[in-house]
């Protein structure tokens, strides 16, 4: 039996069907996918599309992670009305109201089918708790080896847990129970140039059967990528923070949360109260200077 695991592909279609086909050559069984298809990178209609095909035509299971979240939450405020919550074309939200406005009502309706988490249940195999963030935050970081992973291996019935959400691929044993994340796709910390994912393959230990993972990272066009985060308009539309998502797709160098919770902290020094999402442009500018991040302008 051979599971491959697809996590955090954030509208990277060239590093997911990358990822798809290698996963493809190896003969995997089934699929598990564990959010955070959208965002980030410029290729959402694409990757959905994509992502449709693939799940009429394989095994898979799928769950929805945080960057969802935020889809269906934005759906539920325009419905709404609440007009300060609505997203800007601007550091601190453009990214995401570039991808939503690329979505129409089948995927939000998709989104709002999915779990943020289960239980992989296969006669005669271990089952294997899947989530995204935690079993009950789709963004609860569960880092290899954190209080948090010990708590949730401890709480769950499951001997087998993966999580997606960290970027940071790895196993972590605990108490005879396993936790693995499979990194992620669209934007590897890290792994530049290079797509992670994993395949759990079965095998006989002590005499019953337990899941050992093949921790991948397949390589992909990470330049064109970037190529086309320029052409197709979102470098402009989400500003700094594509920009500093643009260094890890080059570099593997991640400063994202950090830039972003140092521009926050920025306007409050400064005695900016303008709430969220209409913060200034110039703080994240001043937060990326500060963390050393390059000003990507063209390439």
């Amino acid at each position: 039996m051979k599971i491959g695991v697809i996590s955090d592909i954030h509208s990277n279609i060239v590093a997911f069907k990358a990822c798809t086909k290698y996963l493809e050559e190896e003969g995997c069984d089934e699929y598990l996918f564990l959010g955070d298809y959208i965002s980030d990178t410029p290729y959402t209609r694409e990757t959905l599309d994509y992502l449709y095909e693939f799940i009429d035509t394989h095994t898979c299971h799928l769950l929805r992670g945080n960057r969802e979240d935020y889809m269906l939450g934005q759906q539920r405020d325009i419905e709404a009305g609440i007009s300060e919550n609505i997203w800007l074309y601007n550091s601190a939200s453009g990214n995401l109201k570039y991808a939503y406005e690329l979505l129409d009502d089948k995927d939000l309706e998709f989104f709002k089918s999915l779990p943020i988490s289960f239980d992989y249940v296969k006669e005669g195999y271990p089952t294997i708790k899947c989530c995204h963030g935690s079993p009950d935050n789709s963004r609860q970081l569960v880092q290899l080896g954190s209080d948090e992973a010990k708590y949730w291996l401890e709480k769950n019935d499951c001997d087998y847990m993966i999580c997606a959400h960290t970027h940071f691929p790895g196993e972590f044993n605990y108490k005879d129970k396993h936790y693995f994340n499979a990194g992620c796709v669209g934007i590897a910390i890290n792994d530049a140039g290079f797509a992670q994912c994993m395949i759990l393959r079965d095998c006989i230990q002590d005499g019953k059967i337990v899941w050992k993972p093949e921790f991948l990272k397949i390589p992909y066009d990470n330049k064109k990528v970037v190529r086309d985060i320029f052409a197709l308009g979102l470098f402009e539309k989400g500003k700094w923070f594509v920009n500093s998502n643009i260094q890890i797709l080059l570099t593997g160098i991640d400063h994202a949360a950090d830039m972003v919770s140092l521009a926050a902290e920025l306007a409050r020094k400064a005695g900016d109260t303008t709430p969220w999402p209409n913060i200034d442009d110039h703080y994240f500018e001043m937060a990326s200077k500060e963390l050393g991040i390059p000003e990507y302008s063209s390439f």
